[in-house]
């Protein structure tokens, strides 16, 4: 009889350890973000997150390495004048993935810095009245190694852990916008010039409250909805 129980007990304790380990598995193999086509028009991919993000949880499971470009234009420029990438005296692959070094925390690396993120960073798409999405600075360690001395130095960024947290609760499907800044918009010729600036929503949100106050002699947002703002035949 004790026999019995004993194997009983195992058995359920097995079945148990079983079952923890497949649903941790499960958990580890959860697709937590996913590329699709963006929600936004002829936009390319986008960034979604496939589980439900509480506000200012991780978004994924790890930060992004972050890479400094140092006086690029110093570098390139030949001794007998000087080239900008800004005025497109040259190609830079990257520009589109330049981010300010400020925002990373790398504006002390040299005169003049841009950072390249990869991962996570590189793929959302920026919509400002739709943003989600909060990047932070990404963290310093440079391993051990002088910076100045040792010759392992240049072959790993001291950057790494740039994270990016939830502004507030996503859910599953959702696509994720981070916010590129006007300039990345206002310094690009073509249909970025198109693109609603976060000021484009103010004027906007304005001009609605006007024309709602001339046809329902009112601007509360209670009364600003379609069915009251339609104009008759």
């Amino acid at each position: 009889m004790l026999i019995s129980q004993r194997l009983t007990e195992v058995a359920a304790a097995t079945i148990a350890l079983s079952s923890a380990v497949t649903s941790a598995a499960d958990e580890s193999n959860t697709c937590l973000l996913y590329l699709a086509e963006s929600t936004i028009p002829n936009a390319g991919l986008g960034m979604f997150t496939g589980v439900p993000v509480k506000e200012d949880h991780l978004l994924g499971r790890v930060g992004d390495a972050a890479f400094a470009t140092v006086d690029q234009d110093w570098h390139i420029s030949p001794a007998t004048g000087t080239l900008s990438k800004h005025s497109g005296d040259y190609h830079w692959p990257l520009t589109n993935y330049d981010w300010n070094a400020p925002d990373i925390g790398m504006d002390d690396e040299a005169e003049d810095v841009s950072v390249t993120v990869t991962g996570f960073g590189a793929a959302p798409n920026c919509h400002f009245s739709l943003l989600n999405v909060d990047e932070h600075a990404a963290t310093y360690d440079a391993a051990g190694l002088d910076r100045y001395t040792s010759p392992g130095a240049g072959a790993i960024t001291p950057w790494w852990n740039r994270t990016s947290t939830a502004l507030r609760d996503i859910a599953a499907g959702s696509e994720l916008y981070v916010d590129y800044g006007p300039s990345w918009f206002t310094s690009r010729e073509g249909h970025f010039q198109l693109v609603p600036l976060a000021s484009s929503y103010e004027k906007a949100l304005e001009f609605l409250k006007a024309y709602g106050k001339m046809l329902v002699g009112t601007d509360s947002p209670d009364d600003l909805v379609e069915d009251k703002m339609m104009i008759g035949d």
